[in-house]
């Protein structure tokens, strides 16, 4: 990823961001189980065929770089729970299979080799060991904290860590997501963060992600630092299949690829290809003859400004620890979850003012950003943000106590998509009231509210 100084007092997090979009393309290298006939988030299927006797993580950087790709993201286990790594608390690894070498470290050291970054995908979703929605305890989320300390402690710096089945599957409470993220923060200061929540704001995550074979693509005035996963080829999912080495999709070619590369790069995101290593460890010639032609055919614009500054946005989320609402179902305000192709967002009844109670469970100060993810649709595609119940017009006033409230922020928003973002002062509070006082359409529809600090984690009165 191309190198941008942090210079005065420029937000850092801003600065990452900024140099993870001016890198504008990396590979997906999605290699794991699945690639050897595992059905998606099938439990326990046999890894003893797992033998990628010419695994070259050389050859994979080597055709990234000549591309003009700028970093690498690796599958370390999918939702089947196989790591390609040995890992202390499971003996469903690499380590067990006959071919026995830490993938992991290959792949880190071949990527930095040839100046390309480093990223981890990680699905907490993991059907071998269980990590499935209505069965997280403390001994599971202690599964989950030892597997990202190894991989976050035993590998280098790591620039981009990508969590796949969590909102979707049991939400950022079950497995509680504050903890997670400032668990990863404390290991890797620097380490940009993404989960496939697939919703379409700055939400839990410093980069979203648009899942292109859903359909979802970013706007053209987007300018949140995003991804874009895309796959040019058939396989077994986004992993290698039989058809892979002569399955190119139907109008995919080297072409395409350049200008989705640069339609992405004028809306600050960037194309994630998928390349799908083969059972042997290596991309098919068919990988290395686009990547070629791709890496003759696009240089970056470097005459793009550089990604706007993000403003009130909570990177350091305080849970919300109850919500109560004058109509609709108030818990799904603060545990969205995607069930099958559904999201449960709140829904307000038709009422003009509707009236949101935020209890943060203790009073806090630093508390600076408040976040309304609005209306999204899953599948079938395309996936998209709705403006159909989005906030138009809105009061936030604060408290203590509960009982003694005073005026926080007014604000007014244009008639369209985008998520809401709402500047607070900072000062001690515990709960926070939302006056939604006008919406598109009849009803207001939110995915769900995200609060917290802009800059620093906030901290509760009394334990500065």
């Amino acid at each position: 990823m191309a190198e941008t100084s942090s210079t005065g007092g420029e937000d850092r997090v801003e600065a990452l961001q900024r140099r993870f979009v001016d890198g504008r393309f990396g590979m997906f290298v999605c290699f794991n189980i699945m690639t050897y006939g595992a059905k998606w988030s099938e439990a326990g299927f046999d890894i003893s065929g797992f033998a990628p006797e010419k695994l070259d993580c050389g050859q994979w950087a080597e055709a990234a770089a000549r591309a003009g790709m700028r970093f690498g993201v690796l599958t370390t286990k999918h939702h089947e729970g196989f790591c390609l790594w040995d890992s202390a608390v499971t003996e469903y690894d690499v380590a067990s299979t006959p071919y026995g070498r830490d993938v992991v470290r290959q792949f880190v050291d071949a990527f930095r080799a040839r100046g390309l970054g480093v990223g981890l995908y990680y699905s907490i979703s993991d059907t071998t060991h269980g990590i499935v929605r209505g069965s997280v305890d403390r001994g599971k989320i202690e599964f989950i904290k030892t597997q990202l300390r190894e991989l976050l402690t035993g590998y280098g710096k790591i620039d981009y860590l990508v969590f796949d089945g969590w909102f979707w599957e049991m939400g950022h409470r079950e497995v509680p997501f504050t903890e997670i993220r400032e668990f990863v923060r404390k290991l890797q200061p620097e380490c940009l963060v993404t989960d496939h929540t697939h919703l379409q704001a700055l939400y839990h995550v410093d980069i979203p992600y648009f899942e292109g074979p859903f359909g979802a693509f970013p706007d053209p005035d987007n300018t949140m630092p995003s991804a874009l996963g895309h796959c040019s080829f058939e396989g077994n999912g986004w992993f290698w299949g039989e058809k892979t080495p002569n399955g190119l999709k139907p109008n995919e070619s080297s072409e395409t690829i350049v200008a989705l590369l640069k339609t992405l790069e004028q809306r600050y995101c960037n194309l994630l290809l998928n390349c799908m290593p083969n059972r042997e460890g290596l991309l098919d010639p068919v990988f290395l003859r686009i990547l070629r032609e791709v890496g003759e055919q696009w240089q970056p614009d470097l005459t793009r400004p550089p990604l706007p500054a993000q403003g009130a946005v909570p990177r350091f989320v305080v849970p919300v620890v109850a919500a109560t609402a004058s109509s609709g179902e108030a818990a799904n305000l603060i545990d969205a979850r995607q069930i099958g192709v559904e999201y449960r967002h709140w829904v307000s009844d038709e009422s003009r003012e509707q009236v949101i109670v935020l209890d943060l469970g203790a009073v806090y100060r630093g508390v600076d950003a408040l976040l309304l993810v609005p209306n999204h649709r899953c599948k079938p595609p395309p996936e998209d943000a709705l403006a159909e119940g989005n906030v138009l017009k809105l009061r936030v006033l604060a408290s203590t106590d509960g009982t003694r409230f005073e005026p926080e922020a007014s604000q007014v928003f244009p008639a369209n998509a985008r998520a809401r973002r709402v500047a607070l002062s900072g000062r001690p509070l515990r709960y926070l009231k939302i006056l939604l006082e006008e919406a598109i359409g009849e009803r207001y529809v939110l995915a769900e509210v995200a609060v917290g600090g802009r800059l620093a984690m906030p901290v509760p009165v009394g334990e500065e």
